[in-house]
């Protein structure tokens, strides 16, 4: 009776380990049918829901669903630019510490606390261009060497800086569109779901302003 007792263990202890491999396996492979890639190009074709878009690394097809969220980028008065918005301003450090904007674009509501903190631009490796994702604390206008604009104190968790944004930056306004935006040569930021077998379902679609 002893050893049955044993052995009943044994094959118990065996039969979680089975468990636990297939719990893991099933982890992984949702894990990889759900990875998250971004791209970014101008779009060829749309038909139906199958969208096609040219990136630097050649034609890339990515499938629309129900769920995607498509937003277009509108220009907007340098100054409707005021506290408590939500930006993302792509800027160079100043000898002064400072930074200069050379694009800024206002999130949508939904989108607020997206990507928040302050970054090397990831698209412009090198460039010394920096990305920063925050809240619009303050806006001050002002005039640095003959160079008109408002200075943006943009805070973010762990920190804060002061933005330069000269009035001919162009400043946009990100709205929910649909897919009558997606036309052939369409500025495209995509975020994008990569299923088990490569197919890229979109999540996210932005319309670049240019």
């Amino acid at each position: 009776m002893q050893n049955r007792g044993i052995l009943k263990v044994k094959l118990t202890s065996g039969w979680t380990a089975a468990v636990i491999g297939i719990v893991v396996l099933m982890m992984n492979g949702a894990l990889r049918a759900q990875s998250s890639v971004s791209l970014n190009g101008k779009a060829t074709s749309l038909k139906e829901q199958d969208l096609v878009v040219e990136t630097n690394s050649g034609p890339a097809a990515v499938r629309l669903t129900d769920k995607t969220v498509i937003r277009s980028e509108i220009p907007i008065k340098f100054s409707d630019i005021t506290p408590g918005m939500y930006v993302g301003a792509t800027a160079a450090k100043q000898p002064d510490g400072t930074f200069r904007a050379s694009r800024l674009h206002v999130f949508s509501e939904d989108q607020r606390g997206t990507g928040e903190g302050h970054r090397p631009l990831s698209s412009a490796p090198g460039s010394g261009l920096t990305m920063t994702n925050a809240n619009v604390e303050n806006v001050e206008d002002v005039a640095v060497q003959n160079v008109q604009g408002r200075v943006l104190l943009l805070k973010y968790k762990g920190g804060e800086i002061k933005v330069l944004v000269p009035a001919d930056t162009l400043v946009v306004k990100r709205v929910i569109a649909d897919s009558q935006w997606l036309k052939p040569g369409a500025e495209l930021s995509i975020t994008a779901n990569r299923g088990d077998e490569g197919a890229l379902t979109a999540m996210q679609i932005t319309v670049r302003a240019r």
